[in-house]
């Protein structure tokens, strides 16, 4: 009989792990806009990170691992996102958005196949466009606002192309990539 009511046990236990345990964060399109967790605004950083350790421990045994990359650049784009994050006087969260960029394009090279991989791609963009935005000018000499000016249009049009591309792949949500083209309010 115990070792009945312990198997019994056994079995709701394992039932109950079975769904409240996740390998992957759940991850969401909404509005256009990809994010980890309940909110694009959530800031708890700490949540995850066991996760984001993980995913950094991986991408050190394999940097090829597109699902790692894709996970590590949304987390850099969720924390480093301009609404979460204004300041502009450290270069701490451009660095990072390009670092996001580059894990993006290098999934892509390895012909990872998400459209979700593609928004994130948009997004980061969007987000270097406001980070280059000509605002607080007064921060800057002239020959760092030219620079500026000129990584802002870059990314603008950069954006813009992968918005397009976007609402071609995805015609039901074209709508929302739209608006988030700069320059299309």
């Amino acid at each position: 009989m115990k070792t009945f009511a312990n198997c019994c046990l056994l079995t709701i236990t394992m039932f109950f792990l079975m769904h409240t345990t996740q390998a992957q964060p759940p991850v969401k399109v909404v509005s256009g806009i990809i994010f980890v967790g309940n909110s694009s605004l959530e800031r708890n950083e700490s949540k995850y990170a066991p996760f984001i350790d993980s995913l950094d421990r991986k991408l050190k045994a394999n940097k090829n691992d597109t699902t790692s990359l894709f996970y590590r650049a949304l987390f850099y784009v969720q924390y480093n996102s301009f609404v979460l994050n204004p300041d502009l006087e450290t270069n701490q969260a451009i660095n990072r958005l390009l670092l996001a960029r580059k894990m993006v394009d290098r999934a892509d090279s390895l012909k990872m196949q998400s459209v979700s991989l593609k928004v994130l791609r948009a997004q980061i963009c969007n987000e270097l466009v406001s980070r280059y935005a000509p605002i607080e000018t007064w921060r800057f000499n002239d020959k760092q606002l030219a620079e500026r000016k000129k990584k802002h249009d870059y990314y603008k049009e950069l954006a813009n192309q992968y918005y397009d591309e976007l609402a071609q792949l995805d015609p039901d949500n074209a709508y929302d990539y739209q608006k988030l083209k700069t320059g299309a309010n």
